[in-house]
């Protein structure tokens, strides 16, 4: 809005004078009452596009998350169903015991290293058998016998539409404290007919797994799953049952008239005012449906909605206090030379106009209204640009949208998008504004800044980025390929959104091309493979080989999307974090608190050699503890071991192997832990001990040389005679002949 300025008529005389004065100021009355209402207009336009929005934003976050726990799972079951081992036991009408033995251990073994599974069942249905890795409740046994016998009826009553499909159920085991809420997915082949065939398997897992994979460790995540039959599926702590029951009430109806996805506006139990979206997940008749705080999602708006109506208020303020200082000061008086001069002659009207003259001089009004319509011009545009890069803002062609809403940009040139970390945009603008003349830029969820960037030579976009590099060596500057075709920007901006969360990986390299990235891998299961070694070695307590295999795992972050990365990481974590405080228990915080942390810690992360500082402190201070530990149990074990020795020493069965077995051990690692504690070997120093035994015996003359060899626990006389030698340097009866003569030399 133009500044307006009253002025009074040279002619005209009282009359046009008042006239012209009540014009202007109810023109400017009637102007902020207009731009008022625009404003509401708009900013309501708005406010329905931010809620369409995150309503966009929400249904994308739930079919990937879906789409990724199904991929996860059918991966998983192709792994493990068609191992051979496991296929001969769900298969094979009979089966040897060292075939049965072989497939528990590969169950047991793929269920051990997972940190998601709970249990697994493998139905062979020509046995009508079950056999299981839980070791704790259910056990192998027949279907009949079977402790879990909600899984016989689950594997009983299978269909096609059950594959890989969450059943939430209540397992009941043999052991009552094995009794827990599970999520089981069945997987089986099919013949021809689309019949189930006579043998599945069905992977069990926690509760507490499936609700953090689909409500990730936010405590303050108010959601819940339900199926279309008004079941409750999963439940975030958030949310009571009955207010859960009340949602689905208005969420059931709207998906039975067609509806896949949407949200509304509710009051909660405690009054507050807030949104609820739902969608449907992936194939399933299930429905995830989140609430939150309406203030609390659109805080951004409603502070915009607050300065907007104080700025407002303020404005019509100004406008009355100065309307009446103007009434006051100037038209009263006014009025009032006015009246007197037209008692003067007509010879004095030109001392009219020069009052006139001066008067007008001083009589001018502004308004504010010029900042309020750039303010709304700018969040407009900026709610235009986040459209474009969201894939929202629907346009017939550039140049329409571009004169619709006045953005400095043209239709007839390339565009490159710029993601910048900072919030700077009019500083980042101003950079490029001598070379750069086609340029826009948009402050997205006040976290970073996407500039949409026109050159007009392809040379001149070079200096600009150094440029910006140099004065902001803070901030990373993420630049997408040159788009020619305005449809392609949400692809465009979601891999510059790839690069910016994978710029921790880059730390010191401030600039970044999106396009040299290619295509990035969304599985993790090549980093979930590196995580097993990390957690074996820090088990054992090796500190240095942990470390060596987490650098491996660091190592493949190359080519990884971010979700598969961070997925990886925060499997690692929670292992690190689980084994960190069975290691140190007393801890003043939870477990649960550690993983939010570290979470918080993912979120922001800018370097990775903070993210491996962190986990090599972790692994040097579990590793050490593990080592003191060990060492302890390993001194008070080798006490025992000693103690047993000098006990049994000349009993023949006496050996590394039985001593292994008595007291638990392998029989390679009690000699090893035995030459490290005596600096000799087991089996030495148990003959060291039976030579001079064999010495003591020998010492009697009455004693017969080849009875010595039953009494010290060694069978064979010519291996006894040998050790003799060897440690005595003569031969037992040498011995024994030696030591007659020199105590008969004594007594004479």
């Amino acid at each position: 809005m133009k500044k307006e300025r009253f002025r009074f008529a040279r002619v005209g005389g009282r009359t046009s004078i008042s006239l012209r004065f009540n014009t202007v100021v109810l023109s400017c009355f009637v102007l902020i009452a207009a731009f008022l209402g625009l404003l509401y207009h708009q900013f309501q336009k708005v406010l329905l596009e931010s809620i369409n929005n995150l309503n966009t934003e929400f249904v994308a976050q739930v079919s990937a998350t879906s789409g990724f726990a199904e991929e996860f799972l059918q991966n998983m079951a192709n792994q493990i169903f068609y191992t051979h081992s496991v296929s001969k036991l769900r298969s094979y009408q009979e089966l040897t015991n060292q075939q049965v033995i072989e497939g528990i251990r590969e169950l047991n073994s793929f269920a051990a290293s997972s940190t998601i599974i709970d249990s697994i069942y493998i139905f062979n249905g020509k046995q009508d058998y079950v056999y299981s890795t839980s070791s704790t409740g259910a056990v192998s046994d027949a279907t009949d016998s079977f402790a879990d016998q909600a899984a016989v009826e689950l594997f009983g009553r299978r269909n096609a539409a059950q594959r890989l499909v969450p059943i939430p159920r209540y397992s009941r085991s043999a052991n009552r404290s094995s009794n827990r809420e599970l999520y089981s997915f069945l997987f089986f082949e099919l013949d021809s007919s689309g019949t189930p065939r006579d043998n599945a398997i069905m992977f069990n897992i926690s509760k507490n797994w499936f609700t953090k994979l689909y409500f990730s460790n936010d405590p303050g995540n108010r959601a819940f799953i339900v199926s279309g039959e008004k079941e409750l599926i999963a439940l975030q702590n958030g949310l009571s049952t009955d207010e859960c029951q009340s949602l689905s009430d208005r969420v059931l109806p709207m998906a039975q008239q067609g509806d896949d996805s949407g949200y509304f506006v509710y009051t909660a139990q405690n009054g507050e005012k807030s949104l609820c979206f739902f969608s449907v997940m992936g194939s399933h008749d299930w429905y995830y449906v989140k609430t939150v705080g309406y203030d609390q999602c659109l805080s951004d708006l409603k502070d915009i909605e607050k300065e907007a109506m104080i700025f407002l208020a303020v404005g019509f303020a100004i406008l009355f206090a100065g309307g009446a200082i103007i009434s006051l000061n100037i038209y009263l008086p006014f009025q009032q030379v006015a009246n007197r001069l037209s008692l003067i002659e007509p010879g004095a009207s030109q001392d009219t106009s020069l009052l006139l003259d001066s008067l007008n001089r001083l009589i001018e009004t502004s308004s504010s209204a010029d900042r309020v319509r750039d303010s709304l011009q700018a969040m407009v545009r900026g709610e235009v640009l986040e459209g474009l890069l969201q894939g929202s803002r629907q346009f017939e062609n550039p140049a329409a949208l571009i004169g619709e809403y006045d953005l400095n940009l043209t239709g007839d040139a390339p565009l490159m998008l710029c993601l910048a970390s900072g919030l700077r945009m009019p500083q980042y603008l101003e950079c490029a504004r001598e070379t750069i003349p086609y340029r826009e830029g948009v402050v997205i969820q006040n976290e970073y800044t996407v500039l949409f960037l026109q050159p007009t030579d392809p040379a001149s976009l070079s200096p600009v980025l150094q440029q910006l590099c140099a004065r902001y060596p803070s901030v990373w500057f993420i630049i997408s390929p040159e788009i020619t075709d305005w449809q392609m920007l949400p692809q465009a901006y979601e891999k510059l959104l790839e690069t910016f969360h994978l710029r921790f990986l880059f730390p010191r390299e401030k600039l970044l091309f999106s396009e040299t990235f290619g295509e990035l891998d969304n599985s993790s299961a090549v980093l979930e493979q590196k995580i097993d070694p990390i957690l074996s070695a820090l088990k054992k307590g090796y500190g240095n080989k942990t470390i060596e295999a987490y650098q491996d795992f660091v190592a493949c972050f190359a080519g990884q999307s971010y979700r598969s990365i961070s997925y990886a990481l925060t499997a690692l974590s929670n292992a690190v974090f689980k084994l960190y405080f069975e290691v140190f228990p007393n801890q003043d915080r939870s477990y649960e608190a550690a993983c939010r942390d570290f979470e918080q810690q993912l979120n922001t992360l800018v370097d990775i050699e903070t993210l491996n500082r962190t986990f090599e402190e972790l692994f040097t201070q579990i590793a050490e503890q593990l080592q003191k530990e060990r060492q302890a149990k390993r001194g008070n074990a080798m006490e025992e071991i000693m103690e047993t020795i000098q006990e049994c020493y000349c009993d023949p069965n006496l050996s590394s192997q039985s001593l292994a077995d008595r007291f638990g051990l392998s029989s390679a690692y009690l000699c090893r832990l035995f030459r490290q504690v005596n600096g000799c070997s087991l089996m030495d120093y148990i003959n060291q001990l039976r030579m001079a035994k064999a010495q003591e015996i020998l010492s009697d003359p009455s004693v017969k040389v080849k009875d010595v060899p039953e009494q010290i626990g060694i069978e064979n006389k010519q291996y006894f005679f040998m050790l003799f030698k060897q440690t005595t340097g003569q031969t037992p009866k040498q011995f024994q002949t030696a030591r007659q003569e020199k105590e008969s030399a004594a007594l004479v």
